[in-house]
Parts: structure tokens; sequence; C-alpha cells
């Protein structure tokens, strides 16, 4: 792998996530935190909940090679720290990954053809259920926390200013918070901080920046 695929792929990466999680958050209906409300908004924008389901799954696997990159960043001063809060925001990056694509299965639950109510008990036994609620729950916590020990080592590494180190756990608190609140302008807002955040620093090492960002991350020199 060259540093050159290493740098554009980190690079996207950090832009698109916050990007695309941006996009999905706009074209987002209504989230209700009750199963039956919540099915009677997709039934009827079922096209929107599918663009938010589809776009929120595609920023969060944008975040792989992104946190990737971050930890990298941290290895010659802060590694220990770096790769701690990496391991642990990657870990809550997959299952925030399978909560976006399980959402593919509750928008055809929405369906014309479904029973609504048939399907409305099957999401409020899903969302109820201790051996589902706690997974999401310690994977939301598990991308917290790892977030927050990256920022702090990336600071540590003087690879990052400190309002991005500050951006970067404001935003996934905020990104949580508006789930758990069921508030779209909420995730909308934690998306422009993200992108504040990331997606400068993502444009930074487009650039072969090599003043704020590690050094093997840097644009080759030309020959």
């Amino acid at each position: 792998m060259t540093r050159q695929f290493t740098r554009t792929a980190v690079g996207v990466g950090l832009i698109g996530a916050p990007v695309l999680t941006l996009i999905g958050s706009l074209a987002s209906p209504a989230i209700k935190s009750d199963g039956a409300a919540q099915l009677a908004v997709i039934n009827a924008h079922p096209a929107r909940y599918y663009a938010f389901t589809i776009f929120t799954w595609a920023g969060i696997a944008l975040l792989v090679p992104a946190l990737i990159g971050l930890m990298q960043m941290t290895r010659d001063r802060a590694a220990r720290l770096g790769n701690v809060g990496g391991c642990l925001a990657l870990f809550g990056t997959l299952i925030a990954a399978g909560d976006a694509a399980s959402q593919l299965v509750v928008w055809q639950m929405a369906a014309p053809q479904a029973d609504r109510s048939e399907m409305a008990a099957v999401l409020h036994r899903y969302d109820q259920a201790l051996g589902s609620s706690l997974v999401f729950t310690i994977g939301g916590l598990s991308f917290l926390a790892g977030i927050l020990l990256l920022s702090i080592a990336l600071r540590r590494a003087r690879a990052v200013p400190t309002w991005v180190a500050v951006g970067m756990p404001l935003g996934a608190l905020l990104n949580i918070a508006g789930f758990s609140a069921a508030s779209v302008p909420v995730l909308i807002i934690s998306s422009v901080v993200l992108l504040a955040s990331l997606g400068w620093l993502g444009w930074r090492i487009l650039g072969g920046g090599s003043d704020v960002i590690a050094p093997e991350l840097a644009a080759a020199p030309a020959r």
C-alpha cells in the first residue's frame, strides 16, 4: 500500500464520513421513539427514510479508514492512548454500521402490504429487548469513549489543533444525543461539527499539509 493511497483513503474518509451523515440527516423524516409512530412516518416518507439509512450507513463505513488514519497519526508520541482510543472507536463504529443496516428491515416493515400492528409489535420487542439494546448501548459508549481518548492522543502528539481535538468528541456526543432524543436537528448539528473538525483535517491531509499531521501521512516528496 503506497503512502499516496493511504493519504487519499484517510482524507476521503475524514471528509466523506461527516458529509454523508449530514446528507442522511437532512434527508431524514421525523424520528420517533415509539415504534408504531416511526413506522407511520416511514410509510409516509419511504424514499426519505431509505436515503437516510443508506447515507448514514455509508458515512459510518467511511469512518473506518478515517479512524485507522487518526491512529497512525498518534504512533510516534501517544501510540498507546491512540491505539486504545482508536480500537474502541472502531468497535463502536462496526456496531453502528450494523444498527444502520438494520434500518433497511425497518424500512420494509413500513411497506403498505405489511401488517402495521404486527410490525409495530415486532419493532417494539426489538427495541425493548435487552439482548439488542445492550449491544447498541455498549457500541455507543465505546465509540464516544474511543473518540475522546483518540482526540486526547492526537493533541498530545501535536497532530491536530486544539479546536479539532475538541470538535471530534463534541460531534460524537451530539450524534449519540440526537439519536437518543430522536432529534433530527441535533443530528444535523452533530454532522456539521464533525465536518468542521474531521473535514478540515481531511482536507489538509489530501493537500499534503505536514504542519498539522504526522509525517507518515504527509505527501510524498515530488520526484
